[in-house]
């Protein structure tokens, strides 16, 4: 059911510079990043370094459809895939549609970077615009070519992995989705990674999209949205020829922002660090608190960060374990467990069927249930109502934002360490 608001208006993301309006909100986060971004490069990483594994998952969920924690998740198993969230085959753009994954206008995917042995990866969520569906142009289109043609670039990838930086990998997919007939118009929003066996991971960021890093219950990282004003995010674009002449003769423009202008992080993850990739549906609901307490809960209710009188908060040896195939097979609880019931109140996976779920995968469905049900809470504010409140007092808009939702969760685990190795 949708969320009950005093206001009529439609909140969608505007894909225009003129005539924003009151209907045209966008979140504008009221905090600072804890890390600056670093544009400089990415560091130099001793010879010496130890390996580090990704285990990735994602969750997602499309705005018009209810949320099932049990199957609405996705592992990456780079020994049996090439990727997960597009779909790589050359086959007809309609059965291409039919095959996408339950996001709606978001769009997500993770791959190997050149051959599955290369230990790198790449990966990106994309928030297509929804300000299109006024001029009868599908959002989604935009955001999913997008992500599949990033994905095509990385898998084809031929040289040296920590060649490949993360600005290049979302301009070479802009290019491709602009020469790409089947899509005439759009935009989308973007949060773009690629991680290297050293543990470093550059980040490019263009748009409301973003990125949070935790390590042992503490917020390392966390990207700040680029937007032009309410709801006019950061955005790559196609802008059709009669589009354009009509802004010029009647005045205005459309926004088309370009790879360049994405922000980028460096990033060195460490042993039982966690990178959150989400879309907005995400933060316009939920906060860096909410995000790091559902976190944190995770993390210690399954073992993976242990807390200690002596050391405070650990990384478990069994952490390998838990982000294997089945990690938490061997965890499952009884129906009393608190499993069943997350300290924050928001929907958990049943113990019936964590046997199916990865560490990662419990990670990502977490967030984006909380997500949702934020989202269709008609009592609880989340940012981008408290920003909406801020600067349309008059409106008096309440509740959670609903909208497409797109998690992606990465857990940094150090080869031969813990259990896993011996």
């Amino acid at each position: 059911m949708s969320p009950r608001k005093t206001n009529s208006y439609v909140w969608k993301k505007c894909p225009y510079r003129k005539h924003i309006t009151k209907g045209h909100l966008d979140v504008k986060l009221p905090y600072l990043p804890l890390e600056a971004a670093d544009d400089a490069g990415r560091s130099a990483i001793p010879s010496d370094a130890p390996r580090i594994s990704y285990r990735v998952a994602a969750s997602s969920s499309s705005k018009n459809r209810r949320f099932h924690p049990a199957t609405n998740f996705h592992n990456f198993r780079p020994e049996l895939h090439d990727a997960i969230g597009v779909v790589t085959e050359e086959i007809d753009p309609a059965t291409r549609r039919k095959r996408r994954p339950d996001s709606g206008e978001d769009a997500f995917f993770v791959s190997s970077v050149g051959s599955r042995g290369s230990g790198a990866i790449a990966f990106a969520v994309a928030d297509g615009v929804g300000g299109w569906v006024e001029s009868k142009v599908d959002p989604a289109n935009f955001s999913h070519a997008l992500c599949r043609y990033m994905a095509l670039e990385a898998l084809s990838w031929d040289s040296s992995t920590d060649k490949l930086r993360a600005k290049h990998l979302l301009q070479s997919g802009y290019d491709q989705v602009v020469a790409d007939r089947a899509i005439r118009a759009g935009g989308s929003t973007a949060s773009v990674g690629v991680g290297l066996e050293d543990g470093q991971v550059e980040l490019a960021n263009l748009g409301d999209s973003g990125s949070m890093l935790l390590r042992l219950a503490a917020v390392h990282h966390y990207s700040v949205p680029q937007t032009h004003g309410f709801n006019t995010p950061y955005q790559l674009s196609i802008i059709p020829p009669k589009m354009r002449a009509q802004a010029s003769i009647f005045g205005g423009a459309f926004l088309e922002d370009f790879p360049r202008d994405a922000a980028v992080t460096n990033l060195h993850m460490q042993h039982g660090d966690v990178l959150m990739l989400a879309t907005d549906g995400v933060f316009d609901n939920l906060n860096n608190q909410d995000i790091l307490k559902l976190i944190t809960s995770r993390m210690i209710l399954t073992g993976a960060w242990t807390a200690t009188p002596e050391l405070g908060i650990k990384v478990s040896d069994d952490l390998g374990a838990l982000t294997g195939p089945d990690g938490l097979a061997s965890l499952l609880p009884s129906p009393s467990s608190s499993f069943d019931t997350c300290t924050s109140g928001s929907v958990a996976p049943s113990s019936q069927n964590l046997q199916h779920h990865t560490l990662q995968s419990l990670l990502a469905s977490t967030v984006a249930g909380e997500a949702k049900r934020a989202s269709m809470d008609a009592r609880r504010d989340g940012p981008f109502a408290k920003e909406a409140q801020r600067y349309y007092p008059g409106d008096w808009y309440r509740g959670g934002k609903v909208d497409d939702i797109c998690v992606l969760i990465i857990v940094a685990v150090e080869e031969g360490r813990g259990h896993e190795s011996r």
